[in-house]
C-alpha cells in the first residue's frame, strides 16, 4: 500500500524501487487486474457497455493485459534503443502497474476521465525516467514515441477486428 501511494504521489525514489524489486511485479499486476474489474464492473451496471457483464470482464481483461505487456516491452525497447537507456520490460511492466491505478479515475463522470489521462500522462514519464535512468526530456520523447505507435497499433487492429466481425455479420 505505502508503494502505491508513492506511485500516485509522483514519488521517484519509489517509482525507481518498483522499477528495481521483481516481487513488486504480482502487487502490480494485482492492481491493473482489481481496477480494470473495477472499472468493467461499473461499465455494466451503467449500461455503457452492450455486452455481457462476464464478456465485458473477459474482453477488458484481456486487453488491458495484452496492452500493459506490450506498452511495457515496446516503452523498454524504445528508450534503450534511441535513447540509451538502461529499462527492461520487466521493470515498466511492475511501474506501469501500479500506475494503472489513476484509471480508477474514469468512474467519475465528465472530469474523472480527463484527470486519469493527464495523471496517468505524468506518472507514464516519471516511470519511464526512473526505469531508463535518463533526463525528463527523453523520458517525454520515449513516451510520445511509443504512445504514438501503440496508437496506430490498437488502430490496425481494431480495423481489422471491425472488418472480420463486420464481414460476419453480412454474412461475407
Amino acid at each position: 500500500m505505502n508503494r502505491l501511494i508513492g506511485i500516485i504521489t509522483f514519488r521517484a525514489p519509489v517509482y525507481r524501487e518498483v522499477a528495481h524489486d521483481p516481487a513488486a511485479l504480482t502487487p502490480a499486476a494485482i492492481v491493473v487486474v482489481i481496477v480494470t474489474i473495477v472499472t468493467a464492473l461499473l461499465s455494466s451496471a451503467l449500461g455503457t457497455n452492450p455486452l455481457g457483464l462476464a464478456a465485458i470482464v473477459a474482453t477488458s481483461l484481456t486487453t488491458v493485459l495484452v496492452s500493459w505487456l506490450l506498452a511495457s516491452a515496446l516503452t523498454a525497447f524504445i528508450a534503450n534503443r534511441l535513447f540509451r537507456g538502461q529499462s527492461s520490460t520487466a521493470e515498466l511492466l511492475r511501474i506501469f502497474g501500479f500506475t494503472y491505478a489513476f484509471q480508477l479515475l474514469i468512474i467519475v463522470p465528465f472530469a474523472g476521465a480527463i484527470a486519469a489521462a493527464i495523471l496517468s500522462i505524468i506518472a507514464t514519464v516519471l516511470a519511464i525516467r526512473e526505469s531508463a535512468g535518463f533526463d525528463t526530456q527523453k523520458a517525454v520523447l520515449t513516451a510520445i514515441i511509443s504512445g504514438v505507435i501503440l496508437f496506430v497499433l490498437s488502430l490496425v487492429v481494431a480495423s481489422v477486428v471491425g472488418s472480420v466481425f463486420g464481414a460476419a455479420l453480412l454474412g461475407g
